[in-house]
């Protein structure tokens, strides 16, 4: 009789424990499947980076200067006490960058180049935070794409070489929340100071750019509907920091908020048309537009958790703004809403990674690359900025004047006479401007208190009027001198550079 065959249990099958807390959620996990090289973890992030800082340094001092930059520039050459006395009548929102680029100016100097430079270095750096975000948030190959793509938008590349504060608010939004989701994991008190510093700096760079905070609140939202223990410390941890983040943004919020009537006047009411218009705008290419935006659209088939963040990030800053130029006063402009192009990109490259060939993926990039080349080429147009080409007028201007030149400007404009003075002082010489009574750096404006124009030119041999648009009598844009040029001077010259009339008026006889 043979003995029957024991049974014996099975053994216990273990399950390797969970790197990462059960009440993190999946939109905030890093799972690295193996140990990377040293350094390799930073490569997606660098490479985009520094092909966005080559990007923007590419014939970065080609374009003129725009009406805004103009500003800038002239601003920048008052003292401290004269730009605060300036941010309490207008441009409050700018006062930040303005103190900043005065610095910046006394150092690097105020040439095109000098002026763009940070501006530049702020945009590559908000790519290669967009690039770690993505890598954070989804995978390395996530990441790298959305730094391709980003390098690869026009527009990009148009608002890092402009000498002002947009490409620093699309900095510290992609900076804002990198930190958010590191302090969200982590939890230590510096991660929340590091937070805190860059949601401050992002409303001090734009105050608009504040509409990212609704993002913020939807990823909090999230991992407090995940997490089983220690919500109510996580919502008041994360809104201490904001309010304590928004002390010194609120005295520009007040400013900017009584300035508003002078500040945006300019800004027609929003519509459909210009909604529809709104996407290209942005990008500065209407292809390129529809094709990342239809690749963001795609992403919606992923695991919408982990998609929560970027979608907000996108839909809440545009949502806001239209919702505020509705209801409460014209504020949509395309270059207020740059900081989506990130969590689109973002977006985008998660539809377009995926779990495809890497093979598809460069295949659709050099597609981007090639649809995206006409707007990249035009955004580096000698006048391809907004406003008139000063540049040009102060050109004709140096060559043909005369000892004893006078320059006549439309009344109380705000630019034109700054552009002009700022091309006009690199020539070895240059027209007097006998109109001038204060300055506009002493006046608390932006712009110059005058003297009545016929009383002030009596005399002068030759006159220059410069108006800042095209017309086929510059005398329109100052009608009070018709009966002194009509009577006693004769036009002879008359050029039309870009969006500028340039005429030289000489005494008869």
């Amino acid at each position: 009789m043979t003995d029957s065959p024991t049974r014996t249990r099975p053994a216990a099958v273990t399950r390797p424990p969970r790197t990462h807390s059960a009440d993190v959620p999946e939109v905030i996990e890093i799972k690295p499947r193996k140990k990377p090289l040293p350094g390799a973890i930073a490569l997606p992030a660098i490479i985009p980076g520094l092909l966005m800082l080559a990007f923007g340094l590419v014939q970065a001092g080609r374009p003129v200067l725009s009406w805004d930059e103009v500003t800038s520039a002239e601003v920048s050459q008052r003292s401290v006490g004269q730009i605060l006395d300036l941010v309490q009548n207008i441009d409050a929102v700018f006062g930040f960058y303005y103190v900043f680029l005065h610095f910046w100016s006394d150092i690097a100097g105020t040439s095109e180049v000098a002026l763009r430079l940070p501006s530049i270095v702020a945009m590559a750096g908000g790519v290669a935070v967009a690039a770690e975000l993505g890598r954070r948030l989804f995978s390395p190959a996530v990441g790298l794409t959305t730094g391709l793509i980003l390098c690869l938008i026009p527009n990009t590349s148009r608002y890092a070489a402009e000498a002002r504060p947009y490409a620093f608010a699309c900095f510290f939004s992609v900076l804002a929340m990198l930190l958010l989701v590191a302090a969200v994991r982590r939890g230590h008190a510096y991660r929340w100071v590091g937070y805190g510093l860059s949601v401050a700096l992002l409303g001090l760079s734009h105050l608009l750019a504040l509409t990212t905070l609704v993002a913020h609140a939807a990823l909090i939202a999230m991992v407090m509907w995940r997490r089983r223990r220690r919500r109510r410390t996580l919502a008041l941890t994360w809104g201490g920091t904001v309010c304590v983040a928004l002390l010194p943004v609120l005295p520009i919020a007040w400013l900017g908020a009584h300035q508003e009537d002078t500040q945006l006047h300019w800004v027609e009411p929003i519509t459909f048309a210009r909604i529809r218009a709104m996407p290209w705008e942005m990008f500065g290419s209407r292809e390129l537009a529809w094709m990342v935006i239809g690749l963001a659209v795609l992403a919606s088939w992923r695991p919408m958790r982990r998609l929560v963040p970027m979608a907000a990030l996108v839909l809440g800053p545009m949502l806001t703004l239209a919702a505020v130029s509705a209801l409460v006063s014209p504020m949509w402009v395309a270059r207020y809403l740059l900081v989506v192009l990130a969590p689109l990109a973002m977006l985008a490259a998660v539809a377009l990674v995926g779990r495809g060939e890497r093979s598809r993926v460069i295949v659709v990039l050099l597609l981007l690359a090639f649809v995206a080349l006409p707007g990249q080429h035009k955004v580096r147009e000698p006048a391809a900025k907004v406003g008139p080409d000063y540049r040009a007028a102060a050109r004709i201007v140096g060559e043909f004047q005369q000892p004893g030149d006078v320059i006549v400007y439309p009344p109380k404009n705000r630019a034109l006479r700054a552009g002009m003075d700022y091309y006009l002082n690199r020539l070895p010489a240059k027209p007097a401007d006998p109109l001038v009574d204060v300055p506009s750096a002493e006046t608390g404006w932006l712009i110059a208190t005058e003297y009545p124009a016929a009383g002030h030119l009596n005399g002068a041999k030759r006159i220059w009027m410069v108006v800042g648009d095209r017309r086929a009598d510059a005398l329109t844009a100052r009608g009070e001198l018709r009966p002194m040029i009509d009577k006693g001077y004769q036009r002879i010259g008359f050029w039309q550079p870009k969006r500028a009339t340039v005429a030289l008026y000489e005494q008869r006889g």
